[in-house]
């Protein structure tokens, strides 16, 4: 699932391609997308005649502003789920297999989702409602706003009994960090995976904050991380997977001190860490 920086990646792509003109068409296929109360009502014909405004993100949603024909300001939230991508196109582009929804702007461009595995979402109407209701309003704090710290990470997590890398997944926590950014954040920090959060001192929560920065940061600035399905806006791979250091190599060498890196299934999802660089903990505090 693409993870704050690549859906960053994705909303620096819209923002580029300066749609501003009119929305004069709202297409959708007749396939359902997500599932689920916060996405039962999409409401996508709300937008027609709107003038598309600022795209932002909100932890691992794209949120684009429009400005309603009779004055009242609306929203687009798009969810990308496992295996969604957004691109620009020209109207005359014939839909590939697997779109699902289209925007058409007065200017003859279109903004289309293509999401083959259907996980993704879309929701539409008035912006303050959106962001006040699920799923939007319920999200953390995010970690690449000022005043993201060690403090601000005990003080969401600091009472979790769940294996930290589990508890940093938790979108009530912290919005937009997802299991590929967690398992590389803790072993910048040189955390355990495994160990409960509660267990972790103040300095180790300091640590782990800004090696959750860095790595955010890095796979922003090489285009997100491409896996499988991920592309940006123009179609192209992320690059970040070819800099991650420790998920989805277990068995390689740690690429810091070249020990055997052990990968580990915890609450469904995988991950791997060095047992020497982040060794299991003997002592009840972890700093």
């Amino acid at each position: 699932m693409p993870e704050l920086p690549e859906v960053e990646s994705v909303r620096r792509g819209l923002q580029a391609a300066q749609l501003r003109a009119p929305v004069v068409e709202v297409w959708r296929s007749a396939y359902k997308l997500r599932v689920g109360k916060s996405w039962a009502a999409e409401n996508l014909s709300c937008l027609k005649d709107n003038v598309p405004k600022d795209i932002r993100r909100r932890g691992k949603y794209i949120v684009w502003e429009f400005a309603g024909s009779g004055g009242e300001t609306n929203g687009l939230v798009i969810h990308l789920g496992m295996s969604g991508r957004c691109g620009v196109t020209t109207a005359a582009q014939p839909k590939v297999v697997h779109t699902h929804f289209a925007l058409r702007m007065a200017d003859a461009r279109e903004v289309r989702l293509v999401d083959p595995r259907r996980f993704g979402g879309l929701r539409a109407g008035p912006l303050d409602e959106l962001m006040a209701s699920e799923p939007i309003g319920t999200l953390g704090p995010e970690p690449l706003d000022p005043g993201f710290g060690g403090e601000l990470l005990a003080e969401r997590l600091g009472a979790s009994r769940r294996p930290i890398r589990d508890a940093l997944l938790d979108q009530e926590a912290v919005a937009g960090l997802g299991n590929i950014y967690a398992v590389e954040a803790l072993f910048a920090a040189g955390i355990f995976p495994l160990v409960e959060a509660h267990r972790l001192h103040a300095s180790a929560w300091a640590r782990l904050a800004g090696t959750i920065v860095t790595v955010l940061q890095q796979g922003i600035d090489n285009g997100g991380t491409t896996l499988k399905d991920f592309r940006n806006v123009e179609g192209e791979v992320g690059r970040n997977q070819d800099d991650l250091r420790v998920y989805g190599r277990a068995e390689e060498p740690c690429p810091r001190c070249r020990a055997t890196l052990v990968g580990f299934v915890s609450g469904g999802r995988s991950g791997a860490y060095c047992p020497r660089c982040q060794p299991r903990p003997r002592t009840r505090t972890i700093r």
